[in-house]
């Protein structure tokens, strides 16, 4: 586009040097030359409208970067009475819930660069509690039978080195690979075996999805990160997408300092 403009405009400035040399008559050059100008100033417009949607996309990107969270009511039992896979000390006053699917990309990203950080400096200082339900998405057909396997790890008490083990092999994700890591994390094959088909187990997972949907979470990852009083998660918010570090910091920074306050 900006070479066209270039190469009309020096075009034009050699045709307005021979029309010069040339008697005043010459109206075909005259036309030519008013041909090339019209030109030039069509394309300098659209240049500016190029820049103009250029703008509008740098806009739009800024505003995607931005998190969007919502308030969502009280949650009771946050915890599901110790039956969904909890990490962090349980005295905590601050906790998130993650929905996610573990053949979910944006899942994997959040995993491989952001929750070691949380864990690191939230989680094992006994800040925050973490805990994780499942949301595998339609779309994705070995989410479900991964989640089953997890569950069926967590059953072991063996939820969260699986759980690495999963988004480590998103591709390789299927029968062989359940059995494969659960037998590197030496849990009881038998009873692994027979938990992956045990209805309860998709029962529950099921259970997490209506919760999730009940919730207004529609992709995955999804995160409730609220305070907790008397076993109730107060006023969480509801955090979509796989954000950076910094976002998840900066919301638990804000829930530690209201409770710290007098």
């Amino acid at each position: 586009m900006f070479r066209s403009v270039s190469q009309l405009c020096f075009s034009l400035v050699i045709i307005s040097f021979i029309v010069a040399c040339q008697p005043k008559d010459d109206s075909k050059l005259e036309s030519e030359i008013a041909s090339l100008r019209d030109e030039v100033k069509q394309l300098q417009q659209d240049v500016a409208d190029i820049n103009t949607q250029v703008d509008e996309i740098k806009t739009a990107a800024a505003e995607a970067k931005t998190p969007k969270s919502r308030i969502l009511p009280n949650q009771p039992d946050f915890d599901g009475n110790g039956q969904i896979p909890s990490m962090g000390e349980t005295s905590a006053n601050i906790a998130i819930i993650e929905f996610s699917d573990f053949q979910c990309p944006y899942c994997k990203r959040y995993v491989d660069q952001t929750f070691a950080k949380i864990k690191d400096n939230y989680i094992d200082s006994g800040k925050l509690r973490y805990l994780a339900r499942d949301f595998p998405l339609k779309f994705h057909p070995q989410a479900k039978s991964a989640a089953v396997a997890a569950v069926c790890s967590f059953q072991q008490n063996a939820y969260w080195p699986m759980r690495d083990s999963l988004f480590a092999n998103v591709r390789q994700l299927g029968d062989e690979l359940y059995q494969k890591a659960a037998g590197e994390l030496s849990l009881d094959m038998t009873k692994f075996t027979a938990c992956l088909s045990d209805p309860k187990v998709v029962e529950k997972i099921n259970e997490d999805i209506t919760l999730a949907t009940s919730l207004g979470v529609r992709g995955t990852p999804s995160f409730l990160i609220g305070r907790i009083e008397n076993n109730e998660m107060v006023e969480p918010k509801l955090v979509v997408g796989a954000q950076d570090y910094r976002v998840f910091s900066a919301l638990f920074e804000q829930l530690l300092a209201e409770e710290a306050k007098p």
